[in-house]
């Protein structure tokens, strides 16, 4: 399909074969497929350089140099991006460890004081028990001093 659509050596544009294999076949076919048959023809219709020629080879080194420039910015791209970031997330560690030292102490406060609460709690049962016996000691120190009427007219 796309040799019939080349005109003098000029290849079609991917939108026409497309167009084409839509009205041909009734499926336009995958773009990425397409694109790459059109460039695998475009590869067999240019005629391979002289490789042994002073221009071909002028022409490589500036290839290749272009290559190498755009390798080159990509990379100090990439470097400036992920320097901007380290930096960024280094300011937003600066300014979150106040925060993590306060939560810190907070943790030990809350550690003490629940261990302080644990110890009076402790203490007030101790009280209460200590409360409890002598509530209870006196009052059998108050029954036996006053026996009740019913008891005291048994006694001689």
């Amino acid at each position: 399909m796309i040799r019939e659509l080349t005109v003098e050596n000029i290849l079609p544009a991917g939108a026409a074969v497309r167009r084409a294999l839509e009205s041909r076949f009734g499926s336009r076919g995958g773009v990425a497929r397409i694109y790459r048959l059109l460039a695998e023809e475009g590869v067999r219709l240019r005629p391979p350089p002289n490789p042994s020629s002073v221009e071909a080879l002028q022409r490589e080194l500036q290839a290749m140099r272009n290559r190498a420039d755009r390798a080159e910015h990509r990379e100090e791209a990439h470097q400036t991006r992920w320097a901007e970031e380290i930096d960024r997330l280094r300011l937003k560690v600066a300014a979150l460890e106040p925060v993590a030292q306060q939560a810190r102490i907070a943790r030990d406060t809350n550690e003490l004081l629940r261990h302080q609460l644990q110890a009076a709690e402790l203490r007030a049962a101790q009280l209460e028990a200590q409360l409890m016996a002598s509530q209870q000691s006196e009052e059998i120190e108050v029954a036996v001093a006053n026996p009740p009427a019913a008891l005291s007219k048994y006694r001689p």
